[in-house]
């Protein structure tokens, strides 16, 4: 399956010591340039969607500015605590783990309020929280939605702490308890919150073990995304073979809690309608057409073009560009 997407880390740098992440416990690489990165960027093959990540990418926003235009699609991933610039052609995936309490707990005193102004106080449009949920958090996490269902945050996320090699990994939930979560609170969210929760119910069964070991055992990020490190190299995964893994080297790939590879077979594999809806709303203005056509699986574009009962899809962006 040809690659879609390309996943740059723009900086190891970080203004944080968060307990969960992996990036501040590795060797610093060091940075590329940004005439390094021109040329970098310059033999890419044509990727229309790019995950701008760190350490925290906004330490080095003028790298983002420079390549983003080089790209249909952009998201970068903060910690929220750097002012976030009021791009509106980017979306903004925002870590919030939880509320104020738990959230700082794992990232640090001062943090939630810092965020939670920096995200107030942007002028950006499309804004999305992502929770890491962790053997600490998932106490909080309806109490989360319900504090930010108001907020100007247009929906949320959920991933599953990963464990790394050398990592916090007494944050790691048992396959049992994740199940459990799933179940009996992220579902319930769902069918609450409507599109405010940013999953599906396919998507949900996927994350649920045993299923989640189809996923990691061929893990469909690794075919569809190219993973570059902060010096523009290729960073391979560490459970076998020559394939690129955006977590790195230090993820134990069989406990993988991340979203994205259940997100992109439930695409890519199960054409999940539900999911492709709410993945086209945070799209920026204007480019959604564009992405169906060139993101999509062709099946998914013939059935469109026919006129199947899914093109409100389209029709629905077209009509009120976001007014949620």
């Amino acid at each position: 399956m040809r690659q879609k997407a390309v996943s740059i880390d723009v900086t190891n740098r970080c203004n944080l010591r968060c307990r969960h992440c992996f990036f501040w416990r590795v060797e610093n690489l060091g940075e590329l340039s940004i005439e390094g990165w021109k040329e970098v960027l310059g033999k890419l093959p044509k990727f229309l969607y790019c995950s701008w990540v760190g350490g925290e990418p906004l330490l080095r926003k003028e790298l983002i500015e420079t390549g983003k235009n080089k790209f249909l699609i952009n998201e970068v991933v903060t910690n929220g605590t750097v002012p976030i610039p009021s791009w509106n052609d980017v979306s903004f995936f925002i870590s919030i783990d939880g509320t104020k309490h738990y959230h700082e707990v794992i990232r640090g005193k001062g943090t939630y309020d810092l965020a939670r102004e920096n995200i107030k106080t942007t002028g950006a449009r499309y804004l999305l929280l992502n929770m890491v949920v962790n053997s600490l958090n998932y106490r909080s996490i309806e109490k989360f939605v319900s504090e930010w269902s108001n907020s100007k945050v247009l929906w949320v996320k959920f991933s599953f702490y990963t464990p790394f090699i050398g990592g916090e990994n007494s944050l790691f939930l048992p396959f049992k308890k994740r199940n459990e979560i799933i179940d009996r609170v992220l579902k319930p969210l769902k069918e609450n919150y409507g599109d405010f929760i940013f999953i599906s119910d396919a998507l949900l069964e996927s994350m649920k073990y045993p299923n989640c070991l189809k996923v990691t055992s061929d893990c469909p990020a690794t075919k569809l995304i190219l993973s570059l490190d902060s010096m523009g190299k290729i960073k391979y995964r560490s459970c076998g073979g020559r394939r690129a893994c955006y977590m790195g080297a230090g993820a134990i790939c069989e406990k993988c809690g991340h979203m994205t590879p259940h997100y992109l077979r439930a695409i890519y594999e199960m054409e999940d309608w539900e999911i492709i809806r709410k993945s086209i709303k945070h799209i920026p203005r204007g480019v959604a057409l564009k992405a169906i056509k060139s993101l999509l699986p062709k099946t998914i574009c013939k059935k469109l073009s026919r006129g199947t009962n899914k093109e409100h899809i389209v029709e629905k962006q077209n009509k009120d560009e976001f007014n949620v």
